[in-house]
């Protein structure tokens, strides 16, 4: 057989003996994962949020994943880490409001005007974090390129010391194509992010929707609206749901409370399958309940 004709150069590859050390390097100093002190029970799940990985976020319309994300933002804005957030859909003074209230603890972002003494009271205890470089808001507020986004996070990588990026929603970075096309451009669009955090020291969380169905719930990453593609790239994928009926009737959640349920977990494949209640206060601040 003659092997020549299909050798167009050296081989892209590593022996053993030449990764092994890496390797050990490795399991000795992990990467350090940035920990979610305002979730103790969620960051022991997950292991925290590692730098070179991306996270899919998928829940239904209107059921809080915002919210989450704004508690998400307001425990990093605690630990002083630095991240970015592009929360295209809500607009970035939008978001701040919604991570003011959950530092209040109630919801400031009614349209209501909120009384100047307790403004006052909530800038002596948090003005410092608010006048911070700590986290980067973007400023679009419709349709733009990944190309776009990847630039934006990087800038803030190099200069903002950022550590993570919170983006919402994944429709905001498809072009406009052809319904045909379109699993075809998320597919692009999740392929160019995972390429680009391999290679960059940041983690990004990708609020993504699901596909339409009877019972308006997340059941599993099959759910996920797009191809099967973006999941199986994806290093974890988390869903966010309405309380189960089980976990009501188990008493392990009230009518009300949320879930966060592991479906995928590269690093911590054991975690795959549990599921994290979270009770909102006056809508705003989650807290968590029972781990199932």
């Amino acid at each position: 057989m003659n092997l020549d004709k299909f050798i167009k150069g050296d081989a892209h590859a590593q022996t053993i003996r030449e990764t092994y050390a890496d390797a050990a390097k490795e399991l000795l100093m992990p990467y350090p994962s940035t920990p979610i002190e305002g979730f103790p029970k969620l960051n022991k799940i997950i292991g925290g949020f590692r730098p070179y990985e991306f996270t899919i976020l998928c829940g239904a319309t209107g059921i809080g994943k915002t919210t989450l994300n704004a508690n998400l933002s307001k425990s990093f804005l605690i630990q002083r880490v630095h991240h970015f957030v592009a929360s295209v859909e809500t607009g970035h003074t939008d978001f701040s409001k919604r991570v003011m209230s959950a530092l209040a603890g109630e919801d400031w972002n009614t349209g209501e005007p909120v009384n100047v003494e307790r403004l006052k009271a909530f800038h002596a205890k948090y003005g410092d974090l608010f006048q911070s470089d700590i986290l980067s808001l973007s400023l679009y507020e419709n349709r733009f390129s990944v190309e776009a986004l990847m630039s934006d996070i990087a800038w803030h990588v190099k200069y903002r010391k950022c550590q993570l990026a919170i983006i919402d929603n994944l429709n905001f970075f498809l072009e406009v194509t052809r319904a045909a096309d379109q699993i075809i451009e998320m597919d692009r669009v999740i392929h160019e992010l995972i390429i680009f955090c391999k290679q960059v020291p940041v983690h990004v969380i990708m609020v993504m929707h699901p596909k339409k169905n009877e019972s308006g719930r997340v059941e599993s990453e099959f759910d996920i609206k797009g191809s099967s593609t973006a999941v199986q790239e994806a290093h974890n994928v988390l869903l966010f749901n309405r309380a189960g009926e089980d976990l009501i009737d188990g008493r392990y959640a009230d009518l009300g409370d949320r879930e966060i349920k592991i479906a995928k977990m590269r690093r911590k494949g054991r975690a795959v399958g549990s599921r994290l209640v979270l009770k909102a206060i006056q809508g705003v601040l989650y807290v968590e309940g029972a781990v199932v």
